[in-house]
């Protein structure tokens, strides 16, 4: 039986590459570093916030963030943008009476969210700094546990959906269900060797999942 599933933010739900890596091409400019590719950006997207400085630009520095994060603010508003299926496939989970949730690295995803209107969709938006003070980064599992906390329910009962090794080591690490998108680099292959429940291709997918495992 599912009754919650959980959904990564970045390339889950929404594709935010282009916004990420004109923000990170920013602070390259400022800080006279070469430019930040596309392919570089959705190597490292799913990392938190120093490795994937130390990724894109060859170190972290946290003025660095601080310019990323003063661009960015303005550059999600424009170039963030939910995938096709991300709105109707959460519309039809909340007919089903399956309650959605957001567990993402950003410390705070709900501005993002608010940005593209998918806030509304979310039981619960959980990030590294909020709405349950500061918890560690996935693969940690501590987001996803304070959040079934939250909400009293049931690992068992529980499934989570992401584009990254991070996602579904962290729903391993959490014991609930990993299912793994394949919107960003990682294959159907790499998720079931990482130790996904499902793979899937668009969110729209998980209505049959969900059908599914709902009549056992």
């Amino acid at each position: 039986m599912i009754d919650l599933m959980i959904f990564d933010h970045d390339m889950t739900i929404v594709d935010s590459s282009y916004a990420i890596m004109a923000g990170f091409n920013y602070v390259a400019e400022h800080e006279g570093l070469p430019k930040v590719s596309h392919e570089l950006t959705m190597k490292y997207i799913a990392m938190p916030i120093p490795e994937f400085s130390r990724g894109l630009l060859g170190d972290y520095k946290p003025e660095w963030i601080k310019l990323y994060r003063q661009a960015s603010a303005e550059l999600e508003k424009t170039l963030i943008k939910p995938f096709e299926d991300t709105v109707p496939t959460l519309l039809k989970l909340h007919e089903m009476n399956i309650k959605t949730a957001v567990v993402s690295n950003r410390e705070r995803p709900r501005l993002a969210l608010e940005n593209t209107g998918l806030d509304k969709y979310f039981e619960r938006i959980v990030g590294a700094a909020e709405p349950y003070g500061t918890l560690a980064y996935k693969p940690d599992p501590a987001m996803i546990d304070a959040l079934l906390k939250d909400l009293k329910i049931s690992k068992e009962n529980s499934i989570y959906i992401g584009d990254s090794d991070l996602d579904i080591q962290t729903a391993v690490n959490a014991d609930v269900r990993g299912v793994g998108i394949t919107k960003g680099n990682f294959t159907a292959e790499d998720f079931k060797r990482l130790g996904a429940w499902k793979t899937i291709d668009s969110l729209s997918e998980l209505i049959k999942i969900a059908e599914a495992d709902n009549k056992k």
